[in-house]
């Protein structure tokens, strides 16, 4: 493979990655995509079979001036989008120019509108199939501009090709380049980790479409929620501060209605009233009581055509981007509008719990009169005040308050089945079906059974929807919410305890054609998590508490340290105190001090007024030219040092050559000393022989007095 073959066919694989990044995000016609890739298969083919495309100027001066032409037509009438009309452009000039590659500078320019390319894409879909391609594209847009300056200089040389590329590419170069493009894709992680996040969205475009759910706006129909139970689209992903196998009974909660007519459950309290951030995105809406009770959610929700916001019960704080949000009388917390892509939020729960009192309960306090709507009836309802006493009757030992209404839970799940193929009905009153004849539906017809059950005998009950704890991912730590795991239940009222859930539904066997590709899917989905929480909703109180962490575990390990070292040195003096004490230790340490004195005292060089190592001389006399640095401390001891700053050859003008002839002597070893230093000269028998004498000469010359 030559170079120039591997430069076009690596220009031509770049621009491909950009238009790739364009089409995955589904943003496209599929005949727009197919002419585009054709067009790069073409240029591909055009480079394997060693062709040419020309084409006369001024047949391409006319396209150019018709697709600007269309370009004008396609942003005022067809996609009435700058943005979409921009990309469809920008694809043109890519293909224009895979058929004009003449020179380097070409090269450049579809480098440009590649980029180009990949940059329409990030604004187009914020999913992880754009991570796939921006490192691919990174890894051969690295290799692409080195082939780039490779061509350009050997085109610059009139020599022959350098040695390296008479046999093509090679492998320590494909590895280079990749490391050099992963290198680059490190420092850019730094710079994303440590850039302050400012969140402004320039290139921010709203969801092309919204994820259509049934049941929760504020009227909702008696079997709306089946609609969806059979699609898995993925709603959110939560991640918990505790699992819930140790909360249970939570799910995600969302609307919560209190009137019902016969046919639709309708939330009469409204949005409720606005709530105003009180600094960095935190919304309070009740005091922290209990801490042993609260759970913390990261949520990230898919764009849904909802306003609602789902998490656990009872809800008393939101975090989030948002400038307002809306609660109201029931704890159902919605957006002020749908939002037009996905968001992320925290959200923190004080889980409810049953006090003893209340468990033990035996009579139904009359009900307040904040409690009424949630006694309301729809008419007809006589049979179902007859059933729940009927209910009850069958049931004696129910006495308290709570085992009435774990009865009436308990009798639903036994006596009904559940099915999501529920026949129609033109009924007034569907419900009655569901009780009274059909005896099979799914969680929605519980609940609302339920709940007019308990609002018969006096407690006040409510609907509330939601979904399902969902599928736990165990690579992501988290859990994945689908729209499969919609679902109904119950909140009942306790005077302590506050609204309880309770659940009537009984538990369904799992679908297994609507599980998600098993550990292969929780796998790529935990990718997607990642993706979209560390990268795409990495803010600024994220880079604050990844710096807060590094600082706590910087100290944690500091303070680790310094005690294992306290307490290493704690055990070293306990042991050398102890050690101290015995004899026969005392006598073997006077005896090695006294050899080390002895060995110093026959050893070290105490001459000149200073101490010399003798394993420094060793080390010299392993170079071949150190006998240049015995001339020079031969020549400090007369009075003689060379400065650092000058070379050896300029050094020897301040060596005297009168009275004592120690220039000559200095001359002749400096020579030698270049000879074997720079040229690599090997000394003779007779050169050492030499060296010693005037080392010696050097040595018996009385020190100067100067």
């Amino acid at each position: 493979m030559t170079l120039d073959f591997t430069f076009q066919i690596t220009s031509r694989l770049l621009a491909l990655i950009g238009l790739l990044s364009l089409l995955l995000t589904n943003e496209f016609s599929f005949l727009f995509g197919l002419t585009a890739v054709a067009a790069v298969a073409a240029s591909f083919i055009l480079v394997l079979r060693g062709m040419t495309f020309n084409l006369n100027r001024q047949i391409w001066t006319s396209v150019n001036l018709t697709v600007l032409a269309f370009f004008i037509i396609d942003l005022t009438v067809f996609s009435q989008s700058l943005l979409t009309a921009s990309t469809h452009f920008v694809v043109f000039l890519m293909i224009n120019k895979l058929f004009n590659l003449r020179t380097p500078q070409d090269h450049i320019q579809l480098y440009l509108i590649s980029f180009l390319q990949l940059l329409a894409a990030s604004t187009y879909t914020i999913d992880v199939s754009f991570l796939i391609s921006f490192v691919l594209y990174l890894l051969t847009a690295t290799w692409a501009l080195l082939l780039h300056h490779l061509t350009t200089e050997k085109s610059k040389s009139s020599g022959p090709s350098p040695s390296g590329w008479s046999s093509g590419l090679n492998w320590p170069f494909f590895m280079s380049t990749n490391t050099i493009a992963i290198a680059a894709l490190g420092f850019s992680l730094l710079l994303f980790i440590f850039i302050p996040r400012v969140g402004l969205g320039f290139f921010h475009r709203p969801h092309s479409s919204l994820i259509r759910m049934s049941g929760f706006s504020n009227e909702v129909d008696l079997g709306e929620i089946g609609l969806v139970k059979k699609d898995s689209t993925v709603i959110m992903r939560i991640q918990t501060s505790r699992l819930l196998p140790e909360v249970e009974g939570i799910y995600w909660r969302g609307m919560v209605y209190d009137f019902y007519d016969g046919r639709t459950w309708r939330n009469s309290f409204g949005s409720g009233r606005t709530v105003l951030s009180e600094g960095n995105g935190v919304f309070n809406l009740a005091y922290r009581q209990h801490p042993e009770r609260t759970i913390t959610q990261e949520v990230i929700l898919e764009p849904l055509d909802t306003a609602v916001l789902f998490g656990a019960p009872q809800a008393i704080q939101v975090g989030g981007d948002f400038s307002t949000i809306r609660v109201n009388p029931m704890n159902s917390i919605s957006l002020p509008m749908v939002p037009a892509s996905r968001i992320d939020y925290t959200l923190t729960s004080m889980l409810p719990s049953l006090t003893r009192s209340d468990a033990e309960g035996r009579t139904i306090p009359a009900p307040r009169p904040s409690l009424q709507p949630f006694l309301q009836m729809p008419e007809k309802s006589d049979r179902i005040g007859q059933l729940a006493q009927d209910i009850l009757r069958e049931t004696p030992t129910a006495d308290t308050v709570l085992q009435k209404i774990t009865t009436i839970e308990k009798y639903l799940q036994t006596n009904y089945r559940y099915t999501l193929d529920v026949k129609p009905t033109s009924s007034d009153m569907p419900i009655n079906d569901f009780l009274f004849r059909q005896k099979a539906g799914f969680c929605e017809h519980y609940a609302t059974a339920m709940t007019l059950l308990l609002r018969s005998i006096g407690i006040p009950a409510r609907l509330v929807t939601g979904f399902l704890p969902g599928e736990w991912n165990e690579f992501g730590r988290y859990y994945t919410v689908r729209q499969s795991n919609a679902h109904a239940w119950v909140e009942v009222w306790f005077e302590q305890s506050g609204w309880i859930p309770f659940d009537p539904t009984p538990l369904a066997s799992p679908d297994e054609s609507s599980r998600f590709l098993g550990w292969i899917g929780r796998s790529t989905d935990s990718l997607e998590w990642w993706w979209n929480r560390y990268v795409i909703y990495f803010s600024i109180h994220d880079q604050i508490s990844l710096a807060n962490e590094v600082k706590e575990d910087t100290m944690k390990v500091r303070i680790e340290f310094m005690t294992r070292v306290s307490r290493a040195f704690d055990a070293a003096w306990s042991l050398f105190s102890s050690a101290l004490l015995h004899p026969i230790l005392i006598m073997l340490a006077v005896l090695c001090g006294t050899a080390a004195l002895f060995w110093g005292m026959r050893h070290l060089d105490l001459s000149d007024g200073g101490i010399k190592l003798p394993w420094r001389k060793r080390l010299r006399k392993v170079k071949p030219h150190a006998f240049y640095y015995q001339m020079l401390d031969l020549l400090r001891a007369k009075g003689y040092p060379k400065p650092p700053t000058l070379t050896p050859k300029e050094f020897l003008p301040r060596i005297p050559d009168a009275p004592l002839p120690l220039r000559p002597a200095a001359a002749e070893l400096t020579g030698l000393y270049y000879r074997v230093r720079f040229a690599g000269d090997a000394l003779s028998d007779y050169e050492r022989s030499r060296i010693a004498e005037l080392l010696q000469t050097l040595k018996s010359n009385p020190k100067e007095s100067r």
